[in-house]
């Protein structure tokens, strides 16, 4: 009974420093100004997992079909997660384009769909990306998730490929 106390307290500390995780970045996306002025639509495509924690880790879905919407750098986003279940994420980017052709972008915000892995309804979105612009209404977006606050047991990084039409 012991032990179950002992790793009671510990899951309710990581608990605990998830929720601070997500009131700061609510918190740091509501407050911030952006530069992306125009209407978006998002369309997630596909996703990469790696560095797997343990011999055991979960064979995932890597493709993330979804749709979303993006005004003034404040969007919406639908998808399936790789756990095969529906997920939602609210966001504010911050983006600077580099270059005419290539940006850099963090996405903030929470996302839904893994309370099984992390025991918390919204979980903190921190996505960084770099924003590929072929033609100008068209962006390709491959970012980074780490995916410590979500899932500590299978895989520690995800590779994720998204587009958006500007409009």
């Amino acid at each position: 009974m012991r032990w179950f106390c002992v790793v009671s307290n510990e899951f309710e500390q990581e608990v605990k420093m998830k929720k601070a995780f997500a009131t700061l970045f609510a918190f740091a996306s509501l407050s911030a100004v952006s530069d992306a002025s125009e209407f978006r639509a998002t369309l997630p495509i596909a996703s990469k997992h790696f560095f797997c924690a343990s011999e055991q880790c979960l064979d995932l879905s890597e493709t993330n079909l979804g749709f979303g919407i993006e005004y003034a750098g404040y969007g919406v986003v639908g998808y399936q997660n790789s756990y095969s279940r529906q997920s939602y994420a609210i966001y504010k980017a911050f983006e600077y384009d580099a270059f005419d052709h290539l940006g850099f972008g963090i996405r903030l915000g929470g996302v839904t769909g893994y309370e099984e892995e992390s025991g918390l309804a919204v979980v903190p979105l921190a996505h960084p990306y770099l924003r590929i612009l072929p033609v100008e209404s068209l962006s390709l977006n491959i970012g980074a998730a780490p995916v410590g606050l979500i899932d500590t047991k299978n895989y520690n990084l995800v590779i994720t490929l998204d587009s958006q039409l500007s409009f």
